[in-house]
């Protein structure tokens, strides 16, 4: 077990928790109606958990967050909000699409990061009270939720 690659590789999942979490909000803000807007409210309100469970994870494991990864992260998500769709000022159906998209692959890294934390390190004794299963099978309902919003995003959009 390498402690230092396992830092690293947790702050780089944070970041990109942060990163995710401020585009399910952007996301939540432009479509606050029905289904969608009550799944993306619930979605970011599950990524600010994880944000803290991996802070709470590398407190325990000896390391401490990046706020330069997590900085850039954030940055990322705002830069990429000036993408040329077919609206140039304000949000489109394809501006949807394209959210719900970055959300879905999100979504899968998540459910590989958890995979990969409970393979490796389920039975270290600093991780015990973290449940990978259950933030797998989370990351996993986000998925499917998120493939059924796309698709009907893509039938608007396209």
């Amino acid at each position: 077990m390498n402690n230092e690659r396992l830092k690293i590789y947790v702050n780089d999942h944070l970041a990109l928790l942060v990163g995710e979490t401020e585009l399910a909000e952007r996301c939540h803000k432009a479509n606050g109606e029905a289904s969608l807007g009550q799944f993306l409210q619930q979605l970011s309100a599950d990524l600010h958990s994880e944000q803290q469970l991996l802070r709470d994870m590398l407190e325990r494991i000896g390391g401490t967050p990046s706020l330069v990864k997590q900085s850039m992260a954030w940055l990322a998500e705002k830069v990429g909000r000036l993408k040329l769709n077919d609206a140039l000022l304000e949000y489109s159906e394809l501006s949807r699409l394209v959210e719900l998209e970055t959300l879905f692959g999100a979504a899968h890294e998540r459910q590989s990061l958890w995979e990969n934390l409970e393979a490796t390190h389920a039975a270290d004794t600093r991780l015990l009270s973290i449940n990978f299963t259950q933030q797998l099978q989370q990351a996993q309902r986000h998925c499917d939720a998120l493939a059924k919003h796309r698709l009907e995003a893509a039938k608007k959009a396209l």
